[in-house]
């Protein structure tokens, strides 16, 4: 059973049709047309992923602003917060807008706000390699302290 990508529709790559590893490890479904990532905490693999995606559920749950994008995984509205990562010297990076599905502890990172972090060289548009460069980022994020506003 496929997932449809909540920003433009294409279906989403699963976990275990993937390439990347660190896809598999962490749970992430992803589209390869606009490198978004849905992340899902039973999905996950990794331990780490799926105690920090639970512990990011809970603020979920009761609380954020609900958006017109649906949970692919269990169609409930999804709502936005914002997370704060801290870096290794302690210093807050800027907040990003994480969409999370108050229901089923899935979350959704479009392409742009991962790429704040880690922004593609020359300008590419390359889907495939965006997202190969976003799951590295993404596994590095889950190891460092976070605040979600």
């Amino acid at each position: 059973m496929g997932y449809a990508c909540p920003r433009d529709g294409s279906e989403l790559v699963a976990p275990e049709d993937s390439e990347r590893t660190a896809f598999a490890r962490h749970g992430i479904h992803h589209c390869d047309e606009c490198s978004g990532m849905l992340l899902n905490a039973d999905a996950a693999i990794s331990a780490i992923s799926q105690d920090r995606m639970n512990l990011m559920h809970e603020a979920f749950e009761k609380e954020g602003a609900e958006i017109d994008l649906d949970c692919p995984l269990c169609d409930s509205h999804m709502r936005v917060r914002e997370i704060v990562f801290q870096r290794l010297d302690g210093t807050d990076m800027d907040p990003m807008e994480l969409d999370g599905c108050p229901t089923c502890a899935s979350f959704w990172f479009d392409a742009g706000e991962l790429q704040r972090i880690s922004p593609p060289r020359n300008g590419g548009s390359n889907g495939h390699r965006e997202a190969n460069t976003l799951a590295m980022v993404l596994e590095l994020l889950f190891h460092l302290p976070f605040e979600i506003r």
